[in-house]
C-alpha cells in the first residue's frame, strides 16, 4: 500500500494452488485512477506475442548434451490475463494497456512439457476459469489450502525484546538479545517452504533452491545433490506432520532407481540399482564430481526416507509398494561390498567421504589431499541400517524370508564403526591426518543422524561422536550448522543446539561461493550457504523439532521410545508444541514451563501403551485413540 497523489494504491499478491495461477489485484481509492502497463520478459529463449485472449511468451531451453546424443530442450509457456473494473483494457503487441480503471487483477499461468504433453492447453484453461472467478474467493481458497498444511503443527515459544520488529531487524537484534520466539518463526518458516515447493502431486522434489530459482543458471545448476542436500530438504516432512509433502521426493527415487539399474550394471556390473551424488529431473545416476560421488551409497541413503516414511505412517500398503526400491539397492550394496583381507570385514572399494579429504604422503614424501578411499565410514553406517530396514520390511510384509537372512548376515560382516586414538569417530578405516579438521561434511557421524546406531545405548560412541563435533567447531556453512543443530540435539545438549541456530540466523549478505563458513541467514529468512541454499531452512527447522521430540530409539517390544524435551535449551523455558508426530503413527501436543515438561498428550489412530521418556523418567502411557 502506498499513497501518491493523494490516492491510495494498494497491492494483493497470491499464489494459488487451487488455481494453479498467480494473482494480483491492484486497487486505487480514487475512482479512474488505475493505469499501467504489463508485460512479460525472459533474456533468452523466449518469444512474446498478444493471442487475442492472454498475452503470451513461450519458448524453448537449449540442450545442453555431448555431440551425437539425441534430444531436445524443455519447451515452456507463460500466459498473461487481466481483467478490469472501470476504465479500458486493450492487448497489444507489447502487452496488456489499462487505463482509468479503479480495479484490475493481473493473472498468469504457466507450464512446461516436461511432464505435461497438453501444457499448452492446460495453462490456458486455469487462465480462463481462474479470470472467471472473483479476486477473494482465489484468495480464500488458497488460503484455506495452505492453512490445511500449515494448521496442523505448531510451536510457542517466548516473545523477546525485539519479536515486533520487522524480520530483517528482528535478525540484527537477536544477534545480541534473547529473541526464542524468532525459532518458533523459522520453524514455521521451514514448513512454510516445504508446503509452498513441495505438495502431495509435486512433479518433482525441492532441489537446491527449491521453486526460489531465479537465475537462468542457478548454482550447481539447481541439481538434486543425494549425499546430503536433498535428503536434508525431506527431514522437517514427518516429525512436523508433512508426510504427504515428502511423497515428491519417494516418487522421485523411484525414477531414481530405474536409471540407476543401468549405473549399476555399467560401473559395477552388479544387480540392483545405485546412484552417485548428482541427480536431475530426468534421474540421472551416473559420476559426475569426483570428490563427492566415489562412494556407492548415495542411492542406500535415499532409501532410509522410504523407511522412515513407513515408520512414521506404518502404512502396509506404500511398504508394499516401495519394497523393491529397498531391495534393488540392497542386492547393489551386497555385490558392492569387497572383503578386507587384513580383518576379513567387508568393506567397500572405491570409497570416500563426501567432500573431504585426508593427507597422504607421495613418493617423495610431499603431503597431498586424497579422497578415495576404502571403507568410508559414511558407506558403512548407511549400508548397516540400509541392510536392517530392508530386512525388517521383508519381514512386516511376511516376504523374502532367506534374503532378509542374508541381509542379516552380511551386516553382521561390516566393518563397525570405530574410534581413534584420540577418542573421536573414525572417518576413514585408517586414523588419516584430516586436510581440514573444520570440513563442512560431518559424513563419518551419519549413525547419530539421521542414522540411529550411534545413541546413548552406545556410549563410547556416543562420546566419540561428541568429540569429533567439538574438533569439527560450530562456524560454516548454513547447511552444515543446521545439520550440527540435529547432531547436538541428538546428543541432548539443547545449549549447543540453539547457539547453532543463532549462527544459522545470524544476517548474511555476501552471495558468493563460500565453502567454509559464512553460512547464516538472508534479510527474507533464507539460508545463506553461500550462496542461497534451501536446505538449511529444512535443517534448521527439523532441529528445533529434534529439540522437542525424538523416537528413533526401539524399546524392547520393537515400537518406538518417544523422548519429550530431550534437547531443551534453557533459552526456552516455557512453551508448547502442537501437533508433532512421532514414528508409530503417534502425533504429540506438549506444553513446559521453568524448564519442566507441563503436559503432554500423545494420540494413535487407536488406542495402545507407549514408552515416553522426559527428564531421565521412564514411563509407559496409554495413547489415546484420534477420535477420543
Amino acid at each position: 500500500r502506498y499513497t501518491l497523489a493523494g490516492t491510495t494504491f494498494t497491492r494483493q499478491l497470491v499464489v494459488s494452488k487451487p488455481d494453479e495461477v498467480i494473482a494480483l489485484r491492484l486497487r486505487a481509492d480514487r475512482p479512474g485512477a488505475l493505469a499501467f502497463t504489463a508485460s512479460l520478459s525472459r533474456k533468452e529463449c523466449a518469444a512474446i506475442a498478444a493471442d487475442g485472449q492472454f498475452l503470451r511468451m513461450q519458448g524453448q531451453l537449449p540442450f545442453n548434451a555431448p555431440a551425437g546424443v539425441p534430444g531436445e530442450g524443455v519447451k515452456y509457456i507463460a500466459l498473461l490475463g487481466v481483467s478490469a473494473r472501470g476504465g479500458t483494457v486493450t492487448l497489444g503487441a507489447d502487452g496488456w494497456s489499462v487505463v482509468g480503471a479503479d480495479e484490475a487483477v493481473l493473472m498468469v499461468s504457466a507450464g512446461t512439457d516436461l511432464f505435461q504433453e497438453r501444457f499448452e492447453a492446460l495453462a490456458s484453461q486455469r487462465l480462463k476459469k481462474a479470470l472467471a472467478r472473483p479476486f477473494d474467493a482465489i484468495l480464500a481458497d488458497a488460503a484455506a489450502d495452505h492453512g490445511s498444511f500449515m494448521n496442523r503443527c505448531s510451536i510457542s515459544l517466548p516473545a523477546g525484546p525485539a519479536s515486533h520488529l520487522p524480520t530483517p531487524e528482528r535478525l540484527r537484534a537477536a544477534m545480541t538479545a534473547p529473541d526464542p520466539a524468532l525459532a518458533a518463526l523459522y520453524f514455521q518458516f521451514g514448513r512454510h517452504l516445504m508446503v509452498s515447493g513441495s505438495r502431495p502431486d509435486s512433479q518433482l522434489p525441492t532441489n537446491l533452491q527449491g521453486i526460489w530459482a531465479e537465475e537462468y543458471d542457478t548454482p550447481w545448476r539447481g541439481d538434486f545433490h543425494s549425499n546430503i542436500n536433498v535428503q536434508m530438504n525431506y527431514w522437517p516432512a514427518e516429525v512436523t506432520n508433512l508426510s504427504d509433502c515428502h511423497l515428491p521426493l519417494l516418487r522421485f527415487i523411484q525414477g531414481v532407481a530405474r536409471e540407476g539399474r543401468k549405473t549399476a550394471k555399467a560401473y559395477y556390473n552388479a544387480p540392483g540399482w545405485m546412484a552417485n551424488h548428482s541427480q536431475n529431473p530426468w534421474y540421472d545416476t551416473a559420476p559426475s564430481c569426483l570428490p563427492a560421488c566415489v562412494g556407492p551409497t548415495c542411492g542406500a541413503w535415499l532409501v532410509q526416507h522410504i523407511a522412515t516414511h513407513y515408520a512414521f505412517t506404518l502404512d502396509k500398503a506404500f511398504l508394499q509398494e516401495f519394497y523393491p526400491i529397498m531391495r534393488g539397492a540392497s542386492e547393489f550394496c551386497q555385490a558392492a561390498l569387497v572383503e578386507d583381507p587384513q580383518t576379513g570385514l567387508l568393506v567397500t572399494a572405491p570409497s570416500n567421504s563426501p567432500e573431504n579429504s585426508y593427507l597422504c604422503s607421495d613418493a617423495n614424501g610431499k603431503k597431498k589431499p586424497s579422497y578415495v578411499c576404502v571403507g568410508a565410514t559414511f558407506d558403512l553406517q548407511i549400508m548397516r541400517d540400509l541392510f536392517l530396514r530392508t530386512a525388517e520390511a521383508a519381514r512386516i510384509l511376511g516376504i523374502d524370508a532367506e534374503f532378509a537372512k542374508g541381509l542379516d548376515a552380511t551386516r553382521a560382516r561390516l566393518r563397525p564403526t570405530r574410534l581413534s586414538a584420540a577418542g573421536r569417530i573414525m572417518e576413514w578405516q585408517e586414523d588419516f591426518e584430516e586436510a581440514d579438521i573444520h570440513h563442512r561434511h560431518a559424513s563419518h557421524l551419519w549413525g547419530l543422524f539421521p542414522g540411529t546406531e550411534i545413541s546413548p545405548q552406545t556410549p563410547e560412541l556416543f562420546e566419540g561422536a561428541r568429540r569429533s563435533l567439538e574438533r569439527r567447531g560450530d562456524a560454516s556453512t548454513g547447511w552444515s550448522m543446521a545439520w550440527k543443530m540435529l547432531f547436538w540435539a541428538r546428543l541432548g545438549d539443547g545449549d549447543r543446539a540453539n547457539r547453532l541456530l543463532g549462527a544459522l540466523l545470524r544476517p548474511a549478505t555476501a552471495s558468493g561461493v563460500n565453502y567454509s563458513e559464512g553460512g547464516g541467514s538472508y534479510a527474507n529468512l533464507f539460508c545463506a550457504h553461500p550462496p542461497f541454499q534451501i536446505d538449511g531452512n529444512f535443517g534448521g527447522c527439523a532441529a528445533i523439532a529434534e529439540m522437542l521430540i525424538q523416537s528413533h530409539e526401539v524399546a524392547p517390544d520393537g515400537g518406538p521410545i518417544i523422548r519429550l524435551l530431550p534437547a531443551l535449551p534453557s533459552a526456552w523455558p516455557d512453551g508448547s508444541a502442537r501437533g508433532l508426530r512421532a514414528r508409530g503413527d503417534f502425533t504429540v501436543n506438549i506444553a513446559w514451563k521453568d524448564g519442566q515438561l507441563l503436559d503432554f498428550m500423545i494420540r494413535s489412530p487407536k488406542p495402545r501403551r507407549v514408552q515416553v521418556i522426559a527428564h531421565g523418567r521412564t514411563v509407559e502411557v496409554q495413547a489415546a485413540g484420534i477420535d477420543s
